[in-house]
């Protein structure tokens, strides 16, 4: 997986990686052609030699047309929410730029994926990694709907003591999971859940939707989509069980891999990738969270333009 803004997708990179690619180098362009923008990385690739022999330009067309086809893709499936659209027989991208909340959210979400999580992260003193759970809980209340609550679980604990303590907190709101043990010696920073979620009813009585979820920025995710343990967690932590075992869901910034959907899913629980994130986006978001995104884009862009 190539890392911006430095790195440079190969041949057998995927479709999607090249359409992300495309996506952040037209960023601070009117438009871009994609042919151009294949031909740069693979003519310094030792791939574009067939046999000692360099190739032609077929291959060039070739992985435009994927570029091109995943870019089209990728604008039927959000709809009026994807920032970017294709030109001259689809062989030019243009990003639409505008001060819309579902541009300043595609372009966070992208620079998620794309840059290095681990060095980055922190931008004129906000965590990207945070600003993402943010986002998510709020994804998440949308898609469930009316009555519905978050709590998240990772990030916002410090001011009340703790995992131990914000835990125990959520479970006094949902009305559901009872004390929670103690489990003294165990040291959990979240025990993989980042995100609580819940939907009850006026009579504040169990058995009502719970859900867990984990957010991951980056691209080294596929290999943790089975840590989250929904019935373990409960065992583990609550005094009482819920009445209905909690579902997992699964946050990602970075697209979820069509090619292997059905038993990626199946390791993850409920997806939302980044374009079903874009999907269930709210019209609008808190002014703090939506400040502090474009703040962190910001600072990125500055950065490395």
């Amino acid at each position: 997986m190539f890392k911006l803004p430095n790195g440079l997708p190969s041949l057998r990179n995927s479709a999607q990686d090249w359409a992300d690619y495309a996506e952040y180098s037209v960023l601070s362009k009117t438009n871009l052609s994609i042919l151009s923008l294949v031909k740069t990385p693979l003519l310094i690739s030792d791939e574009t030699l067939v046999d000692g022999i360099e190739d032609d330009t077929d291959k060039f067309i070739n992985k435009a047309d994927e570029i091109s086809a995943e870019i089209n893709n990728r604008k039927s499936t959000t709809g009026f929410k994807y920032p970017f659209e294709t030109s001259d027989s689809d062989y030019s991208i243009k990003f639409l730029l505008t001060d819309s909340l579902h541009v300043w959210v595609y372009k966070f979400l992208l620079l998620c994926t794309r840059l290095n999580m681990k060095d980055e992260k922190i931008q004129s003193g906000l965590d990207g990694t945070q600003l993402f759970e943010r986002l998510s809980a709020e994804v998440a209340l949308n898609f469930f709907g009316n009555n519905a609550e978050v709590d998240i679980l990772g990030t916002s604990k410090s001011h009340i003591g703790g995992f131990r303590a914000k835990l125990l907190e959520i479970t006094k709101r949902m009305k559901e999971g009872g004390d929670i043990h103690q489990n003294h010696g165990y040291k959990p920073q979240d025990d993989n859940v980042d995100l609580i979620i819940w939907k009850g009813f006026s009579d504040k009585l169990p058995s009502q939707m719970i859900a867990f979820a984990q957010c991951k920025t980056g691209t080294s995710w596929q290999d943790r989509l089975s840590e989250l343990n929904t019935e373990s967690f409960c065992k583990t932590w609550f005094s009482r069980q819920p009445v209905v075992t909690p579902i997992r869901m699964f946050f990602c910034a970075q697209y979820f891999p069509k090619e292997i959907w059905h038993p990626r899913a199946n390791e993850a629980g409920l997806v939302f990738d980044r374009f079903r994130i874009l999907d269930y986006l709210p019209d609008t978001l808190n002014d703090d969270l939506l400040q502090d995104i474009k703040t962190w884009c910001s600072a990125i862009e500055a950065k490395f333009s």
